[in-house]
């Protein structure tokens, strides 16, 4: 399959680690709440919609989709991630491990939704672009995708190369650096006299090659909005990329 070495690729140690769910816990499920109900009233999904969340960590947004009624399915490669989510059972909501390379299940969703920057993360093309394609092969016709992606002209132009965070009485230090065609984050800190260091590695996709990567699955682009309000996208201003596609 010509894949990144799935046992030691950074996403696979850094998103089942309980510092990545420290680190980012300000993504919190109001911000989700509000989010997906701005979709949900956008899409104007029918009542019986299926909707396949892609990278769902802990399903923060999947919970708000079934809160609204729809029969949801999460998937993450962490296994621990997916451990917790599956904490609450729920007939109508499901979680998978699952590497998002590989297909799974096929015209079986009516939405597929892709949140957070949770794309772009394999260094060969092709694997990203597998990913576009079992998408298109998940959803029903007339189904559709959303990429929610950053924009990679807004966070070159406005990256911030050292911070430190402090959470849960943890230092986190940060460095970013755009490398090539990537911003890697380094974080490095010390918690109970151990000390960690991980990395994250994304591509800086701009908007036209995501829409290509999208289009040349044969999905069709309806709409790019620029932030979590769906407001006009703007190349120079707008911290999102987010892009509505339907099959």
């Amino acid at each position: 399959m010509n894949n990144q070495n799935k046992e030691t690729a950074w996403y696979q140690s850094w998103f089942d680690s309980p510092y990545y769910h420290i680190l980012y816990k300000h993504r919190d499920f109001d911000e989700a709440t509000e989010f997906v109900q701005t979709l949900i009233s956008f899409l104007n999904l029918p009542n019986d919609a299926f909707i396949l969340d892609l990278a769902c960590g802990k399903g923060r947004h999947s919970v708000q989709f079934n809160k609204a009624g729809y029969f949801v399915t999460g998937l993450d490669l962490s296994p621990k991630s997916i451990d917790e989510a599956n904490q609450t059972p729920n007939k109508d909501l499901e979680y998978y491990v699952h590497d998002m390379r590989d297909h799974f299940r096929s015209n079986y969703y009516d939405l597929v939704v892709n949140l957070f920057t949770s794309f772009g993360y394999f260094e060969n093309l092709h694997d990203n672009e597998r990913v576009i394609s079992n998408i298109q092969w998940a959803l029903k016709p007339k189904g559709i995708f959303v990429l929610d992606y950053f924009n990679a002209d807004f966070v070159a132009r406005n990256l911030i190369q050292k911070e430190m965070k402090l959470i849960d009485g943890i230092e986190f230090n940060i460095h970013r650096e755009i490398v090539g065609d990537s911003v890697k984050k380094h974080i490095q800190f010390e918690d109970q006299g151990q000390n960690y260091s991980f990395t994250e590695e994304v591509k800086l996709f701009s908007p036209h090659t995501l829409s290509h990567l999208i289009e040349n699955t044969g999905l069709k682009i309806k709409q790019v909005f620029g932030n979590y309000n769906l407001s006009q996208f703007n190349e120079k201003t707008s911290p999102r990329v987010i892009i509505i596609a339907q099959k």
